[in-house]
């Protein structure tokens, strides 16, 4: 079973990397003597142990872990190898693109909590689906089932425990429990990837080179969405479908996926000095813990500047350490099929 999970796939991150060794910059620091920038390992970094395991029919599985191998790791060196040729993408091309977005945008660390977010505003639709399913029980059988429990397609997935209570038969109300951690997480991520991702499928992409001498960073947040109204006034929470904002992703030190929603751009540019200047700043603000570079580039380090705070780093790793822990505690439980 595959444990040493990545948020930001080891095959994206060899594009900076040297010897399978890569340029890392932490945001967050114990202590002032800490390097700026260490050389590490691309096996041991954006990665977490257990992140995607979770109980499937009273089993611990690896399928997430899989399923991001499969769809998106396994292609994306192909993939560059397209991009680096100016090969004309097809639609094949383009809806891996939309999948590999969508998928690096909400597996990471900060996805978690933009997930949390989403599943958190549709909850009040899987509440109303299960007060139509309750309603129509009620109303062909006319009684309650004696263990007072609904089976719907989100009891696997969520950690619900749904209680029906009654003042008298005629007036049953439901009383629902849950946690807003993991699961709710891991149910973003499939609904997302198996469905809204097609969202972007209508954008125009534009790959652009980098300028002669100049390298993009990227980060353990790798996709930013961006809404921009001048230099002083952005940020980081663009939707998938509104109009004018901005998406980035750096595929490689020298190639960057850019899109504005809504407008037609040729697919192959290459960029300004200014331009890649101006991602470069938006790449590194927009990193959740750490940038990554293929050197070490004291630009960006000015750009923003570490924090140094012994007890929030505490309380940082240890909220990682213990995130499949608590799941097994206070989720698990609530799940149906464990």
């Amino acid at each position: 079973m595959k444990r040493n999970n990545h948020y930001v796939p080891k095959t994206y991150l060899k594009q900076w990397a040297n010897n399978n060794k890569i340029y890392e910059y932490n945001l967050l620091v114990s202590h002032e003597n800490f390097p700026k920038w260490n050389q590490v390992s691309i096996s041991r970094t954006s990665s977490l142990d257990s992140l995607y395991l979770y109980f499937n029919e009273g089993e611990l599985t690896d399928e997430m872990e899989d399923f991001f191998s499969t769809e998106f790791e396994m292609q994306y060196s192909s993939f560059i190898d397209k991009i680096n040729t100016y090969y004309i993408l097809d639609n094949k091309d383009k809806e891996y693109i939309s999948k590999l977005v969508a998928s690096q945008y909400i597996r990471t660390l900060k996805g978690f909590s933009r997930i949390q977010k989403t599943v958190i505003d549709i909850f009040p639709d899987i509440i109303e689906e299960l007060a139509i399913s309750i309603t129509q029980e009620f109303e062909t059988t006319k009684t309650l089932r004696d263990n007072d429990k609904v089976n719907l397609k989100y009891d696997k997935l969520l950690p619900l425990n749904i209680d029906i209570q009654k003042e008298d038969e005629n007036n049953p109300f439901i009383n629902v429990q849950t946690v807003a951690g993991k699961s709710m997480w891991l149910f973003g991520i499939k609904h997302l990837l198996t469905s809204t991702y097609k969202t972007l499928n209508k954008i125009s992409w534009c790959i652009y080179d980098s300028p002669n001498n100049f390298e993009w960073a990227t980060s353990d947040d790798p996709v930013i969405f961006l809404n921009f109204y001048n230099k002083n006034n952005y940020h980081f929470d663009g939707g998938w479908g509104t109009d004018n904002t901005n998406i980035i992703f750096p595929l490689s030190p020298t190639k960057l996926l850019f899109a504005t929603v809504g407008q037609s751009t040729p697919l192959y540019q290459k960029a300004s000095q200014s331009f890649a200047e101006e991602i470069q700043k938006y790449i590194v603000e927009s990193a959740y813990s750490k940038v990554y570079s293929r050197t070490n580039i004291n630009k960006i380090t000015k750009i923003r500047k570490r924090r140094v705070d012994e007890e929030e780093f505490k309380k940082f790793h240890n909220s990682l350490k213990n995130l499949h822990k608590n799941y097994l505690e206070e989720e698990v439980p609530l799940l149906n099929n464990f």
